[in-house]
């Protein structure tokens, strides 16, 4: 091998690592885009209980795929009738994480003031 070749070689490698890593940083640094916060049940004589995706992903680190099509369906908003209490209470919707173990129970009547947010 001549001069030349190990050099051109060498530039080849180069360019190479300099895109992977590129690549690499680009991929781990890159923001899912997370949907906008909401309120559900606005109606509701406790008040309105607030929903924020950003603290669902960021703070407690969950994944689209651990809520939607496992808990709920892609859709803007669960059914009403899916988002009683008693079925919350009972481990659907909300309830299967919100148990008392994952994360505050929707059982504990001390709680009620972490969802229900009155005007």
């Amino acid at each position: 091998m001549n001069f030349r070749h190990l050099s051109f070689v060498g530039a080849v490698m180069a360019f190479a690592v300099i895109v992977l890593w590129l690549g690499q940083n680009l991929a781990v640094g890159a923001e899912v885009p997370v949907p906008k916060d909401f309120s559900y049940g606005e109606k509701n004589p406790l008040g309105a209980v607030p929903f924020s995706h950003k603290f669902h992903v960021t703070e407690k680190k969950l994944a689209c795929p651990d809520c939607h099509t496992k808990i709920f369906q892609m859709k803007k908003m669960a059914d009403p009738a899916q988002m009683k209490m008693a079925k919350l209470n009972e481990g659907e919707s909300c309830g299967k994480c919100h148990e008392g173990t994952k994360a505050f129970a929707t059982k504990d009547a001390k709680s009620c003031n972490r969802c229900h947010r009155k005007k």
